[in-house]
């Protein structure tokens, strides 16, 4: 079989694999590319929402405002919803969410529509794509060495050799699995179903003719919101999209929540929603896209190993945690930008031992810590208004403060150092993960009690998306939260309700 040869060899062209290539044959153009894409037209995948973080990488990074303008929807941060038994619609609920617009830009995107133009620019910057097309084998080189792939095409198998081998294969991490470097994460037991729906009632237009007073409370857009609709043991995604469709996904921790055990999923699925009342007012009418229903039974993996010499681990392929918060996309970008700076440095023939000993430490230890401080038995509170608002207060502010500040006021560009990845967030990492499990403990005395759900009507917490001082009044308003559930705490005990 004759090979082929390429300086960097790219499997997968969705996101992570077409940034990737896109941005090496821009800074690196004596660099020659090859992009293997084993699909002949992209899907409506999941991962639709982005942060602040990987908005700045598609604006700054990739220079992507126009397309982003002309195709998706704005992001207006997040917005939590909360019901209990008072609760008959949204006018009735507490709610958690942002009341001005966001003055960091974010979106909502359509994936099928933004690989599709990320996969062409790539491809006029230079780099070569077969499609449809998948890496079936590949025997990695020795350091400096050539690795070579065996691809499968339409015209049958050839063979590649590349110095440098970047896997952005998503959940399928063709070279983690080769090399045996996936773990399960079977702590958190995280389950996702999702669909696409038709003609979801529009959320502002709702609350103005319905709900004047809801209307009267917000000045920015709550559609244009991530918007989460949490209960004990699971939560609800409802993301509008630029084709006027609407992402809807249920995600939910198998050992607090049957879902997966209610029967045929789509069925289940469709009850489970239109059973909470706040989604049935928005579905009224809707339709639900039926072959766009899909789903993960295991939602959370990590890569013991995230690059070796002359190979990397993109994305997905490399690690998944959980859709809350929208980390995918950052993820993925973190990894894009550190593998592109991996590979432009063995190019020109830096020492890479240490380089890569650092990128595998930091972002293992950014994984582990993410999910022990702001995951772990995060699932127990996430039908209390009160102690999931300060969880997301606290957490989204250590986000701009120790994260997206720093990228827009002193790098001012995208940096790749992921969330908790540096050794010097020991201190939030702590604090983090001390809010968590005792956030998590007094939601457990509070359904011990009878009280689980008890604020969940009729209240409102505001946040702001700014790079100003909002960071530290979010922080100072979760803060306050916490510590009177603690004092409340101390109510339940004393009255010998727990």
């Amino acid at each position: 079989m004759e090979s082929q040869r390429y300086a960097g060899g790219v499997l997968g062209g969705a996101f992570s694999g077409s940034a990737a290539a896109l941005l090496l044959r821009r800074e690196a153009p004596d660099l020659s590319v090859l992009v293997v894409e084993k699909g002949a037209r992209f899907d409506a995948k999941v991962g639709e929402a982005t942060t602040e973080m990987s908005a700045m990488f598609l604006t700054r990074r990739l220079a992507l405002w126009e397309h982003l303008e002309r195709e998706h929807l704005p992001k207006e941060g997040l917005r939590y919803w909360f019901t209990n038994e008072r609760v008959r619609h949204h006018g009735d609920a507490s709610e958690t969410g942002g009341f001005l617009r966001s003055t960091v830009p974010s979106f909502q995107l359509r994936r099928d529509v933004l690989d599709e133009h990320l996969l062409g620019l790539a491809a006029g910057a230079g780099a070569e794509v077969w499609r449809p097309a998948r890496a079936v084998d590949c025997d990695l080189g020795e350091e400096g060495g050539e690795h070579r792939v065996t691809v499968e095409t339409g015209e049958g198998r050839r063979e590649v050799r590349c110095r440098f081998l970047l896997d952005a294969t998503g959940r399928a991490t063709f070279l983690a699995k080769r090399l045996g470097l996936v773990e399960r994460l079977d702590e958190h037991a995280t389950s996702s179903w999702w669909c696409r729906w038709r003609g979801v009632r529009h959320l502002d237009d709702l609350a103005a003719r319905e709900h004047p007073e809801l209307a009267a409370g917000n000045v920015g857009s709550r559609r244009l919101a991530t918007n989460h609709y949490p209960g004990y043991g699971f939560w609800v995604w409802v993301i509008p999209l630029g084709n006027g469709e609407t992402s809807i996904g249920v995600v939910f921790d198998r050992r607090l929540v049957d879902l997966d055990r209610r029967g045929e999923p789509r069925r289940a699925y469709r009850e489970f929603l239109l059973a909470h009342p706040l989604l049935a007012e928005l579905l009224a009418g809707a339709e639900m896209r039926e072959e766009d229903f899909r789903g993960y039974s295991r939602l959370a993996y990590l890569s013991r190993q995230f690059a070796g010499p002359g190979w990397a681990l993109l994305g997905d392929a490399a690690a998944f945690l959980d859709p809350y918060y929208s980390p995918g996309l950052d993820h993925a970008a973190f990894t894009v930008e550190a593998s592109v700076e991996l590979v432009q440095a063995a190019a020109r023939g830096e020492a890479m031992g240490e380089r890569i000993a650092l990128h595998n430490e930091t972002f293992v230890r950014s994984y582990r810590r993410f999910f022990d401080a702001v995951y772990r038995d995060k699932y127990l509170y996430m039908g209390e208004h009160d102690l999931l608002s300060a969880a997301f207060l606290i957490e989204t502010a250590q986000y701009y403060l120790f994260v997206v500040i720093p990228a827009f006021r002193v790098h001012r560009r995208f940096h790749w150092m992921p969330v908790l990845g540096p050794r010097e967030a020991f201190f939030n990492y702590r604090l983090m993960r001390l809010a968590n499990r005792r956030l998590g403990r007094i939601a457990l005395a509070r359904r011990a009690a009878g009280e689980a759900g008890r604020r969940n009507d009729g209240r409102r917490v505001r946040a702001f998306f700014s790079l100003g001082g909002a960071p530290l009044r979010m922080a100072a308003r979760g803060m306050g939260l916490w510590i009177r559930a603690e004092v409340d705490l101390w109510r339940l005990r004393l009255t010998g309700r727990r």
